[in-house]
């Protein structure tokens, strides 16, 4: 069974954006393919319980069956070292034993993370046998400097396959990484396997999960699983605010302060607008409130300022991947043209 261990070189690096592409590509070859995360991250609840929601994303990718554990072990944010269970590694040692022709490991947020609790990538991936594929997301330089400094930190610990350069501006960027990055890391003997182009259709998160985040109170629920990939802060008058949500494409959310009346009344006739967040903790007026439930579009006010509620939000975009058929079909013909596979299946023998 090929096994290949997929880390971030920094925090939303996209690991799961790539393995669920991978999968794709790899099953349309005919393998079989499995998916495990040795270490997931409980951020988020369904069913009373806490999950890791990259572990639900590829359940719905494969198509597995409800019920089946696919994250070993899940940590939790503590202000002090957090400690694992005292069967954490049987439990990560339970991760191999599946049918498959490929073993698809998901790691941390990122590639230094587990290094106080023992349970970092580089360990994981020497106690499992397992090669590395590194996953960073690209911006330049500091990309670079970052995929040098990991595969530095891997030396004399784990086995490193190579690095797929996630979301890779195709009109600023690709060109730049054809003829420098990519070379240079070559010359260094760390494989470029892969270049990925951004596509923002693989960015969106649901309405749900941004109210979640902040906190906010829901005044008019309208669809809260509706999915939305860009955040507009309503900090300028009404026709301003249209102006913008014009020209901007997608699908939106508007952030604006609980008294600016004209831009929530502008927001909510707004067609690609799927919720209106207002801050400050200020309860809108009835109109806006009458206006939101005739729209059937969600209606919520946050306690914090704008700013810290935009922050927030945009902080979640890209951080969990959401499988409909349509990203999923733009995904794997990304894989497909952006990352050897080849040379990948080579390389993890």
């Amino acid at each position: 069974m090929m096994r290949i261990y997929v880390a971030g070189v920094g925090e939303k690096a996209g690991k799961t954006v790539v393995i669920a592409g991978l999968a794709q590509a790899l099953r349309e070859q005919g393998l079989r393919v499995a998916y495990r995360k040795p270490v997931g991250l409980a951020r988020a609840y369904r069913h009373g319980r806490p999950c890791d929601p990259d572990g639900e994303a590829m359940a719905q990718v494969l198509d597995l069956p409800e019920g089946e554990e696919l994250v070993a072990v899940l940590a939790g944010e503590a202000p002090r070292a957090w400690r694992p269970p005292a069967d954490a590694w049987n439990r990560i040692h339970a991760c191999l034993q599946v049918e498959a022709d490929v073993l698809l490991l998901e790691g941390r947020e990122w590639i230094g993370r587990g290094l106080l609790s023992g349970l970092s990538d580089m360990a994981i991936a020497r106690k499992l046998g397992t090669p590395l594929l590194l996953v960073s997301k690209y911006a330049g330089e500091p990309s670079v400097d970052a995929v040098l400094a990991a595969a530095k930190l891997l030396e004399g610990e784990a086995d490193l396959l190579g690095v797929v350069l996630n979301e890779v501006s195709p009109e600023a960027e690709l060109s730049e990484v054809q003829a420098y990055a990519a070379p240079f890391l070559e010359e260094r003997g760390i494989p470029v396997l892969g270049t990925l182009p951004f596509d923002r259709r693989l960015q969106a998160v649901r309405v749900l999960e941004v109210l979640e985040a902040v906190g906010a109170e829901v005044v008019v629920e309208g669809n809260i699983q509706a999915e939305v990939d860009r955040f507009l802060v309503g900090a300028m008058g009404a026709e301003a605010a249209l102006q913008h949500l014009r020209r901007i494409p997608g699908q939106l959310a508007v952030i604006t302060a609980g008294d600016r009346t004209d831009i929530q009344a502008a927001a909510l006739a707004f067609p690609r607008v799927r919720a209106l967040i207002l801050s400050g903790g200020i309860r809108p007026e009835r109109a806006i409130a009458a206006q939101a439930a005739e729209q059937g579009k969600t209606l919520a006010v946050a306690p914090q300022d704008t700013f810290t509620v935009a922050e927030t939000a945009d902080r979640l975009l890209g951080r969990t991947f959401l499988p409909d058929p349509q990203r999923l079909a733009i995904l794997r013909e990304l894989v497909k043209e952006g990352l050897d596979l080849e040379r990948l299946r080579e390389r993890s023998r």
